[in-house]
């Protein structure tokens, strides 16, 4: 949901007070699901062959240091292998379309890293969420269960880049043995989701490839490892153990950046359940935000004083900082008849702050001898 994320990772800041984001995240999977000890008429019968999905998503800043969305994920088209046995499918063959289990989001910062407004140094903070068994199991969409998870997620800023990294662990509260036997099955439990990975922004490195700051670049390796009934690296675990490696490169559209265009490539790295031999990602997002901070009507990316207001008294009111006493003579704006020159104090109000008369270039002033 975060606004500001890649393919796999995100940054451990939240959007701020009541600053909302929508996005779309669309996806093609290639042979995600696979039975490789069962064929049918000869070939490997493949469950999933093609699956074309979004994921829609919106989440809301809370305070400094929260946020909370949701995802919502569709299945747009699918197709594999028919005539399969209930035990892998019922009804024999994949859904065509369908909605999946609806997921409630929510983020906490736990260690800042951006005092200045520039992510520098280590920050941490929690990620969580809860799956609602919105979805029909038989679409490979959905648990038919709720699902818990709490993840840790570590990032160390670089200023024009990040390392980050996350480990967690997911509660199902219902195992599933999948296919159901007499075919030889594995059993879905508890997990321990993980990733690694680091983020670039080119125009630190390679200004001419991005002279407009807008890039962001990730390389990422993600994945899950059994936490129930099976334990990690047991025999058995392997067909628990997804891993991918996940490309992305994350363009800023507008004047102020509050669009973003994202393709991304997730390449799977081994053959456990429900990993893709290829899944190309397509995403476009939207985060409307307050480009006036101090409400003065002049925008943040020309304000010399963002966090300050203009005062609009006709004296330098395009620069967006208020001036006491712009021409710095020790009188008040309020109270300077010559506001934008230096002058002296007067005790008449119409030259109170204007620059003293040069006696010698008055009318009827004496001449100095030559």
């Amino acid at each position: 949901m975060a606004p500001d994320a890649g393919l796999v990772l995100e940054r451990i800041q939240s959007p701020g007070p009541w600053q909302w984001n929508v996005g779309a995240w669309t996806r093609y999977d290639q042979m995600p699901v696979v039975l490789r000890d069962v064929t049918l008429d000869g070939a490997t019968a493949q469950p999933v062959a093609h699956a074309l999905g979004a994921d829609l998503v919106a989440g809301v800043g809370l305070g400094d240091v929260g946020a909370i969305g949701v995802d919502v994920p569709v299945t747009l088209f699918q197709d594999g292998t028919s005539g399969l046995p209930a035990t892998v499918v019922s009804g024999g063959k994949v859904p065509t379309g369908g909605i999946g289990d609806v997921v409630l989001l929510g983020k906490g910062t736990l260690l800042r890293n951006d005092p200045h407004g520039i992510p520098l140094g280590f920050g941490l903070a929690l990620l969580s969420a809860v799956s609602l068994p919105t979805g029909k199991r038989a679409s490979f969409e959905a648990e038919g269960a709720v699902t818990v998870s709490l993840h840790a997620l570590a990032e160390y800023a670089l200023g024009v880049g990040a390392l980050r990294a996350t480990l967690g662990y997911t509660l199902r509260t219902q195992q599933r043995t999948w296919p159901a036997p007499p075919l030889a099955g594995v059993t879905f439990g508890d997990t321990i989701p993980w990733s690694v990975g680091a983020t670039l922004r080119p125009k630190g490195v390679f200004p001419s490839l991005d002279s407009g700051d807008r890039q962001s670049w990730e390389i990422a390796l993600h994945g899950a490892l059994p936490a129930t009934p099976v334990a990690p690296f047991q025999s058995g675990a392997a067909r628990l153990s997804p891993a991918l490696l996940a490309l992305d490169d994350r363009l800023e559209l507008g004047h102020y950046h509050d669009a973003f265009l994202l393709g991304g490539l997730d390449v799977g790295l081994d053959h456990a359940e429900g990993v893709p031999v290829v899944r190309l990602v397509v995403a476009i997002g939207w985060a409307p935000r307050n480009h006036d901070r101090d409400g003065d009507g002049v925008p943040d990316d020309v304000d010399e004083c963002p966090d300050l207001a203009e005062d609009k008294d006709g004296i330098q009111d395009q620069d967006g900082c208020p001036e006491d006493d712009a021409d710095s003579d020790g009188i008040l704006d309020t109270e300077d008849a010559c506001p934008l020159v230096p002058g002296v104090a007067s005790a008449d109000p119409k030259k109170n702050g204007c620059p003293a008369p040069d006696v010698g270039s008055r009318p009827g002033a004496p001449r100095r001898a030559p």
